[in-house]
C-alpha cells in the first residue's frame, strides 16, 4: 500500500512540474451558508490588476483555477448581492484553498431585484445524475413514483419496482436517510408523494463506504425541498388532472426564520383515480398428449382509487457558529384500493371450453406512517472538523384486506359452484437507527471519515386467509401465517480521502453484521441467520483540465431479503394466479465497477460492470392440472450487467436546451429453478430527451420523450414502448405565481407486456395503463422573495425489506 501512495505521490508532483502552476479552490455561499451556484469569480493579477481569468461556480458554489505563481486579488459577484473582494493573495505552486466565502445581501438591491438562480433541468456530476424537479413544468400534478419513472436510466414497472440501468436492488433515500419501507409501502409512499413537495432526485450508481452497502443498482436520493430564508414564506399549491378517472390534491408549505431559529411545516393532500385494463394469456403445453394442452385466456378491469396525506413539521436551532441542532416529525397516511372484475376462460387447443369463471377481487389497504428525527452537527477547531449524530424512529402501521370471488359457469367439463375467500393482513413495524459521523481534515489536501449506524427493526404481520364452505366461514391453515421478523444490523466505516493537484483518491470499508430472525408461528418454523461482511470501496479521479474529470470507482455491494419476499403467506391475484415469499432466501452479493468521463460540464460518457451471485430474482411454477400459476422469489446462480451510459446537454437555439441521455446495456441471468435452466440474456437500450424552451415574458414550455427497447427481468422479457410528453407554464405577479399544464403520454404508447416460458408454459400478461393525463396546476409563493437566476441565461436500506402486506 505504501508503494501504490508513493506511486500517486510521485505521479502528483511530475504533473505540478510539467505544468508549473497552482490550483486555487473555494465555495461562495450566501449570508445562510446557501451555496451560490453560476457567480462570476475574476481573477486579477497584481500589481496592474488586469483580469486573468474568469470562471463561475458550479452547483455546490465551488470553484476551482489554474494559475501560474504570482500575487493575485480574486473577486466574486452575482446579482442582488455585493461583491466580494479578497485580500492580495500569493499562489505558488500546490494546491490554495480559499475556503467558504460569504457574499452579502445588497440591500439596496432587493426592492428592485428578484435574483433567480435556476438549476439546469438535468446536472451530470462526478459522482451522480441530479434531476432537478423543481425547474420541470411537466412536473406538477405527478407524484414522486412518476417522476422516478422519467429520471434517465430509471424504469418503474406497474407493481413499482424500480430499476436503475438496467438492474434491479435500488434502494431509495429521502433527504439522504435510507427509507424504512418496504418496497409496496415505498411505492404507496411515492405514489403519494406530490411532486410539489421535491426538490431533486440524485441518481448515485456507485455510492462510497459512507452510504450503507446495500443497493445492488445503486441509490436514489430524493430531496424534499426545504427553505431557510428569513422571516415567514411558504408556497401554496394545487391541481386537477384527468385521465380515465378524476385526480386533485393541493398543500401548503411554511417556513419562518427568526435569528438562530427556522421551523418548518407543510401538508400535503392527493387523490388519485385510476382504471387499468389486464389480460394474461397463458398456453399449458402438454409435453406428450396434445389434447390435453390447454389456454388460458384472463382479462380484468381494475379501479385505483388512492388517497393521501402527507405531513411534517421541523425546527433548526444554530446554537452557536459551530454546533446546529435539529428535530423532524412526518406523517403519511392513506388509503388505496384495488378493486378489479374480469374473467377467466380455459379451453383445449381446439376451443372446447373446460372452465368460465367470473372473477371479482377486492384488495383494501391503509397506512399510517410516522417518522421522527433529532440530528446534531458540531464544528470542531480550526480546521473545521465536523461532528454529526442522528437518531430516528419509525413507527408503520399497514393493513391490507382482501376478498375473492370466483363464480364458475357450467360447461360440459365442470358443473357451477362459486369459491369464495377472504384474508387479513395487519402488520406493525416498529424501527430504530442511530448514527454517529466523524470528519477529521488531516490537511487542506487529505480528510478522514469515520462512522457508526445500528439499526433495529421488529414487524409482526399476521395473515389470516378463509374459505366459505358451506355457508360457513372456515380458516385456511395452509395460506395463513403468522410471522414475526426481528433484524439488527451494526456498521462502521473509515473513508480516507486524497486531493493532489488533479487527483483525488477515495479509498473507504465498511463492515455490516448482520442478525435476523424469521419465526412462523403458525407451523413452529424460525429461521436465525447471523453473519459479518466487509465491502471495500475506492474512487480514482484525474482532472487533466478544469472542463475535464475521469474517474474510476469499484464497490462491492449487498441486497438483503425483503421481509415480504421472506414472509411464506400468499396473496391471490386471482383463483389461478398468486403470490407466495420464500423463508430460505439468502442474500446476494455484487461487485460493481464504472469508469466516468466528463467533458465540459455538458457530457458525460460511463462504462459500467457488476456481477452477483446469488441473484434473487422471480421466477414461476405452473401447475398445468390445477392451472395455477405461483409466483415467488429465489435465488439463483447469478446475474451480470454490463453497459455504456451517454449524457449530453446542448443549446441549439438561444431559447431552446436539449439533455440527451443513451444508456445501452446487457442483462445476463444464470441459474436453475425446478430443474429448468434458466439463461436469460439480452442486449438493451434506453434513450431520454428532455426539452426545455424559454420564450421570454414568462412563457416557458417542456418537452419530454422516452424509448425503451425490449430487455429482460430474471424469467421474464419486456417489450419495448415509448412515450410523449409536453407542458407550458406562465409566471405571473413577479413570478410568484406560475400556471401549467401539462399531458403526459400523448399518444398513449407506454404499455407494460411481460412475457415469461417456464415448465413448458407460456405466459403473457398486457396492461393497459391509465397514463394519458391532463393536468392543469397553480402554485403561489409568498414572503421574502430572494430566488436565484443565472444571470448569464437571462431567463439507508432496513426499511426497504419491511413489508405489511400482499405483493
Amino acid at each position: 500500500m505504501a508503494k501504490i501512495f508513493g506511486l500517486i505521490l510521485s505521479l502528483c508532483g511530475a504533473w505540478t512540474v510539467l505544468y508549473g502552476q497552482a490550483i486555487v479552490r473555494g465555495v461562495a455561499v450566501d449570508e445562510t451558508g446557501q451555496a451560490i451556484a453560476m457567480a462570476t469569480v475574476d481573477v486579477l493579477v497584481l500589481p496592474d490588476s488586469t483580469v486573468a481569468t474568469t470562471v463561475a461556480t458550479d452547483e455546490q458554489g465551488r470553484f476551482e483555477v489554474q494559475l501560474a505563481p504570482a500575487m493575485y486579488v480574486f473577486t466574486i459577484s452575482f446579482v442582488g448581492y455585493q461583491t466580494y473582494t479578497s485580500g492580495a493573495t500569493a499562489v505558488v505552486s500546490g494546491t490554495h484553498d480559499m475556503g467558504v466565502l460569504q457574499l452579502e445581501v445588497d440591500e439596496q438591491l432587493l426592492g428592485e431585484v428578484v435574483i433567480n438562480r435556476q438549476h439546469r433541468l438535468v446536472e451530470q456530476r462526478s459522482d451522480r445524475l441530479v434531476v432537478n424537479v423543481e425547474n420541470s413544468i411537466l412536473s406538477d400534478g405527478m407524484t414522486a413514483l412518476e417522476i422516478l419513472q422519467r429520471a434517465p436510466g430509471v424504469r418503474v414497472d406497474d407493481d413499482g419496482n424500480i430499476s436503475m440501468r438496467g438492474k434491479s436492488g435500488v434502494r431509495v433515500l429521502i433527504n439522504g436517510k435510507l427509507s424504512y419501507l418496504s418496497a409496496k409501502e415505498l411505492a404507496m409512499l411515492l405514489k403519494g408523494t406530490q411532486s410539489s413537495a421535491i426538490k431533486s432526485i440524485e441518481l448515485i450508481t456507485n455510492p462510497s463506504a459512507k452510504f450503507d452497502a446495500a443497493g445492488n443498482a445503486g441509490l436514489i436520493n430524493i430531496v424534499m425541498k426545504t427553505e431557510r430564508r428569513s422571516g415567514i414564506n411558504g408556497t401554496a399549491h394545487t391541481f386537477a388532472a384527468a385521465g380515465r378517472k378524476q385526480r386533485y390534491g393541493g398543500g401548503l408549505n411554511l417556513n419562518a426564520r427568526h435569528n438562530r431559529w427556522n421551523a418548518t411545516a407543510g401538508y400535503d393532500y392527493g387523490y388519485r383515480g385510476e382504471r387499468e385494463n389486464r389480460s394474461v394469456l397463458r398456453a399449458f403445453n402438454h409435453p406428450t398428449d396434445e389434447e390435453a394442452s390447454k389456454v388460458s385466456n384472463q382479462y380484468s378491469q381494475t379501479d385505483e382509487p388512492l388517497v393521501t396525506h402527507n405531513a411534517k413539521m421541523g425546527v433548526d436551532y444554530d446554537v452557536n457558529d459551530g454546533l446546529a441542532l435539529a428535530a423532524r416529525w412526518t406523517g403519511s397516511f392513506g388509503t388505496y384500493d384495488n378493486l378489479s372484475s374480469g374473467y377467466n376462460n380455459i379451453a383445449f387447443g381446439d376451443g372446447r371450453l373446460v372452465s368460465n369463471a367470473l372473477t371479482e377481487n377486492q384488495h383494501n389497504s391503509g397506512w399510517n406512517t410516522q417518522g421522527a428525527s433529532i440530528d446534531m452537527s458540531q464544528k470542531i477547531g480550526e480546521r473545521g472538523h465536523e461532528l454529526s449524530a442522528e437518531m430516528d424512529y419509525t413507527y408503520a402501521d399497514y393493513s391490507a384486506d382482501q376478498l375473492l370471488l370466483s363464480d364458475f359457469q357450467r360447461t360440459d367439463f365442470q358443473e357451477a359452484f362459486t369459491s369464495k375467500r377472504r384474508g387479513k393482513t395487519p402488520s406493525i413495524t416498529d424501527v430504530w437507527v442511530g448514527k454517529v459521523d466523524y470528519l477529521h481534515r488531516l490537511g487542506r489536501a487529505q480528510k478522514l471519515e469515520a462512522g457508526w449506524k445500528s439499526s433495529w427493526i421488529d414487524a409482526d404481520n399476521n395473515a389470516l386467509n378463509d374459505t366459505l364452505r358451506n355457508g360457513q366461514w372456515v380458516t385456511d391453515a395452509g395460506t395463513s401465517n403468522h410471522f414475526l421478523y426481528r433484524e439488527q444490523i451494526h456498521a462502521g466505516y473509515l473513508n480516507y480521502n486524497m486531493e493532489r493537484e488533479r487527483w483525488n483518491i477515495l479509498i473507504g470499508l465498511r463492515m455490516e453484521h448482520t442478525r435476523t430472525m424469521g419465526h412462523q408461528l403458525t407451523v413452529g418454523e424460525r429461521t436465525d441467520r447471523n453473519y459479518t461482511q466487509l465491502f471495500p470501496s475506492f474512487s480514482v479521479s484525474f482532472r487533466p483540465s478544469s472542463e475535464r474529470t475521469m474517474q474510476l470507482s469499484y464497490s462491492r455491494r449487498i441486497q438483503r431479503p425483503d421481509y415480504d419476499d421472506l414472509n411464506p403467506f400468499r396473496y391471490y391475484v386471482d383463483a389461478f394466479v398468486f403470490w407466495e415469499g420464500n423463508p430460505y432466501l439468502q442474500p446476494e452479493l455484487a461487485h460493481a465497477f464504472e469508469l466516468n468521463t466528463v467533458l465540459g460540464g455538458t457530457t458525460s460518457i460511463s462504462a459500467y460492470y457488476t456481477y452477483v451471485d446469488d441473484v434473487m430474482t422471480s421466477v414461476l411454477t405452473q401447475l398445468p392440472a390445477q392451472n395455477v400459476t405461483i409466483r415467488s422469489v429465489h435465488n439463483i446462480d447469478g446475474f451480470q450487467n454490463a453497459g455504456l451510459n451517454i449524457n449530453n446537454t446542448l443549446k441549439p437555439l438561444p431559447f431552446w436546451t436539449t439533455i440527451n441521455n443513451l444508456n445501452g446495456f446487457n442483462n445476463r441471468y444464470r441459474g436453475t429453478f425446478n430443474g429448468e435452466t434458466i439463461d436469460n440474456n439480452q442486449w438493451s437500450a434506453s434513450f431520454n430527451s428532455i426539452n426545455t424552451l424559454s420564450f421570454g415574458n414568462g412563457w416557458d414550455a417542456e418537452v419530454i420523450g422516452e424509448y425503451h427497447t425490449p430487455r429482460v427481468d430474471g424469467v421474464f422479457r419486456l417489450n419495448a414502448y415509448g412515450t410523449i410528453a409536453a407542458g407550458v407554464m406562465k409566471k405571473l405577479v413577479q413570478d410568484r405565481l406560475s400556471l401549467k399544464l401539462a399531458a403526459s403520454d400523448l399518444f398513449r404508447t407506454m404499455n407494460y407486456n411481460p412475457r415469461s416460458v417456464a415448465d413448458g408454459v407460456v405466459m403473457q400478461q398486457r396492461f393497459d395503463l391509465d397514463s394519458r393525463v391532463v393536468t392543469l396546476s397553480a402554485s403561489f409563493r409568498f414572503g421574502q422573495e430572494i430566488k436565484t437566476r443565472d444571470r448569464r441565461a437571462g431567463s439507508e436500506d432496513e426499511q426497504q425489506r419491511i413489508r405489511g402486506g400482499g405483493n
